[in-house]
């Protein structure tokens, strides 16, 4: 008997996704890619993500089973967990209002998510080497990466919309069900389609070390412009009656660029008929579809043929600046420790993967509370003074890149120099995360937390001034906190893969409860209890000082240097 050594046959025990997208092959033959190596690539790459080891030691069970188990689906029921929240959208009897802010938060989670995790696997440069040197015509693998991204960016989906999905089918019938269902899936091929397009626009025009400093810029201002556009969105109703929930709609215009509204036309014309606004959203959205098709069409091979550009570089000498020498000497107290912050300090000034899954999240925690101030300035009434506890929160707003920055600090592109680390003469892993700990600190968490705290005491009085230094005090202690808890392994010695997208999403979740009611009580505390901010700031620094001098250390780590 022959054997199937190109992996074409297909077999009952294929995966349901592999299955699903054999529905669709004659529209992958039709864009001109060989669907069967398309199939076999994707299979492999979706093997190999399953094969990655467990995110944290321990987690393996040492059944078979878990040698294909991919741990990116395995925690997906987090976020329709978070999800259970839109809910509270289908008090409300206005289905343009319910999906308005269904799509804005869909389009939001998507896109944030693709940006901070997948970009490295769109922009790789290996599979060009590995597989491009073989038969296979760049669209064909072009088409591979897309639809492996594409088949973690549905399930990341339907995790997100399936409460609302099924509440639809209950509350507002199978037709409008069928119809939420059909859209949320076109959603998430438009957050594909969209960054590919950005992508493929800058790789036309640029190459090597100036392409990505532009794709990392790009996606920051993609997440302020997700940011406001959801600001915007909010604008567009207004409650008039509370006590029964009704609301009204003000459409301009201007509203036509908020594309997750043409999502949202359909159902308009479902609930309240044929209009003119809702006809011309309903055509934006199919000719916005075809459109994102036919680029991709295009570009699809264009795209693998430019992205070796990212390897076309003049490799220019890092120099120390003044602020990393000045916060080395400062916050290290051993040589050792010293070295690895300037090490930690460097890489993560050239890691690609490092910089486009933190910057979404930096642009978000600085935007989302510019745009809460400028809510707060413009709801207040005429005459009446605003109050300082509507802006001391919103240095706090810092607390919530925590969790990212201690996963992001795990993975690096050159993991695989980690066994250094092995051979150095008394390792102990404490000087390193201290060092790498400090380094983020300086590098990220002070000027972000710094532009904030200036903000607050613009709007406020100086004399709030205590109140933002034992603020950053416990942004100081909580990323120590959260690192322990999180980094099991020597920093960036891990190679981060499309498995490890949801790599302590449910530890954060977690995390952010007793981080919000400890923020709730430092600043109810300091604003009501007499000489509470002169306590905190003697308690967080003394805190602080031992975490720095002493922290992660561990009773192995004690043991040796007895």
């Amino acid at each position: 008997m022959m054997r199937d050594v190109l992996g074409l046959k297909k077999s009952d025990k294929d995966p349901i996704y592999l299955r699903f997208i054999d529905l669709f092959s004659f529209i992958y033959t039709r864009l001109g890619i060989n669907y069967p190596q398309m199939r076999s690539i994707l299979s492999l790459k979706m093997t190999i993500d399953g094969r990655r080891d467990a995110p944290l030691p321990g987690m393996e069970t040492g059944k078979k089973s878990d040698e294909e188990k991919n741990h990116f689906f395995s925690s997906l029921w987090v976020y329709t967990l978070i999800s259970l929240f839109l809910l509270v959208l289908f008090a409300y009897d206005n289905w343009v209002f319910q999906y308005t802010l269904y799509f804005s938060f869909l389009f939001i989670m998507t896109l944030s998510t693709l940006i901070a995790n997948f970009s490295g696997i769109l922009l790789d440069t290996k599979d060009a080497t590995l597989i491009g040197t073989k038969p296979v015509d760049r669209k064909t693998l072009g088409a591979a990466k897309s639809t492996h991204v594409g088949i973690y960016l549905v399930a990341f989906t339907l995790a997100i919309g399936l409460p609302v999905i099924l509440f639809t089918f209950y509350f507002n019938g199978i037709v409008a069900g069928l119809l939420v269902l059909l859209l949320s899936f076109l959603a998430s091929l438009w957050c594909l389609g969209l960054t590919l397009f950005v992508y493929a626009t800058i790789l036309k025009r640029f190459d090597g070390e100036r392409l990505k400093n532009i794709i990392a810029y790009s996606q920051i201002s993609l997440s302020i412009f997700m940011v406001i556009g959801y600001y915007l969105v909010g604008q567009i109703f207004q409650i008039i009656d509370p006590e029964n929930l009704l609301v009204e709609i003000n459409l301009s215009v201007g509203h036509v660029l908020l594309f997750p509204l043409w999502f949202v036309a359909p159902f308009g014309i479902l609930q309240e008929g044929w209009s003119a606004t809702y006809g011309l959203y309903s055509i934006l959205l199919v000719v916005g579809t075809i459109f994102l098709a036919l680029i991709y069409n295009w570009n699809s091979d264009r795209i693998e043929s430019n992205l070796q550009k990212m390897d076309v570089s003049s490799v220019k000498q890092s120099r120390r600046g003044v602020i990393e020498r000045l916060s080395a000497r400062l916050l290290c107290f051993t040589p050792l420790e010293t070295a690895y912050y300037h090490f930690g300090w460097q890489l993560t000034k050239t890691e690609r993967e490092f910089k486009t899954r933190l910057y979404p999240s930096i642009a978000s925690a600085l935007v989302f509370p510019i745009v809460m101030t400028f809510n707060n300035l413009t709801g207040a009434q005429p005459g009446m003074e605003t109050s300082p506890v509507q802006f001391l929160y919103l240095p706090y707003f810092t607390l919530f890149l925590v969790p990212v920055l201690a996963v992001s600090i795990q993975f690096s592109n050159h993991y695989k120099g980690s066994w250094v680390f092995s051979i150095t003469p008394g390792q102990s892993r404490a000087p390193f995360l201290r060092a790498v700990t400090k380094a983020m600190l300086v590098k990220i968490l002070i000027p972000l937390y710094g532009v904030l705290a200036i903000m607050v005491l613009f709007f406020t009085d100086l004399s709030y001034s205590l109140q933002m230094i034992n603020g950053l005090l416990l942004v100081s202690l909580i990323l120590y906190i959260e690192t322990k808890r999180s980094v099991k392994s020597m920093p960036f010695t891990r190679k981060y893969s499309a498995s490890d997208a949801n790599l302590g999403c449910m530890g954060t979740v977690i995390f952010l409860i007793p981080v919000f009611i400890v923020s709730v009580i430092m600043i109810v505390s300091q604003l009501f209890i007499p000489f509470a901010e002169w306590g905190l700031l003697v308690l967080l620094t003394a805190f602080n000082i031992w975490w720095m001098r002493s922290g992660f250390e561990s009773k192995e780590d004690k043991i040796k240097t007895k």
